[in-house]
């Protein structure tokens, strides 16, 4: 299960204190499992130097179904796509999901959700956006 934890950050950069919230995205089971990670690569940060202050400020089920890491690039993506497709009592049905990956640019985004688009199923992409989220790999919470 995709997990989504809101931190609220407080940095110092070029001598200028800023406040962020900051959006991470973790695949575990169970809430504390993932507060827990998140935690412990903040207060890495702080031991650092990196981070002044963080407070954890909610965590939930992910919007992000599906966590898409065959392409690589430097911007962070979120893609909706829908399927339409028929009941077997012939009514209509729509289902959206929300799938995260990475490229260089927008026309880039758009070019690797095609692709995923087009593999075996007849979804439309609906919408990507650029956004700042941070993915934790299984690697980077060991």
């Amino acid at each position: 299960m995709l997990i989504e934890v809101k931190v609220k950050t407080v940095r110092t950069i070029d001598s200028k204190t800023r406040k962020k919230t900051e959006t991470y995205i973790l695949d575990k089971e169970v809430f504390a499992e993932a507060e827990y990670k998140v935690t412990a690569e903040l207060t890495e940060e702080q031991e650092s130097n990196l981070l002044d202050n963080f407070e954890i400020q909610s965590l939930k089920i992910a919007s992000v179904r599906e966590v898409c890491t065959q392409y690589e690039g430097e911007k962070t993506y979120v893609a909706t796509l829908k399927d339409v497709f028929l009941e077997t009592d012939g009514t209509e049905k729509t289902v959206k999901y929300k799938v995260l990956l990475w490229a260089n640019s927008l026309s880039q985004a758009n070019t690797c959700v095609q692709e995923l688009a087009s593999q075996g199923y007849n979804m439309n992409i609906e919408g990507i956006k650029e956004v700042e989220y941070n993915y934790l790999t299984e690697e980077e919470n060991v």
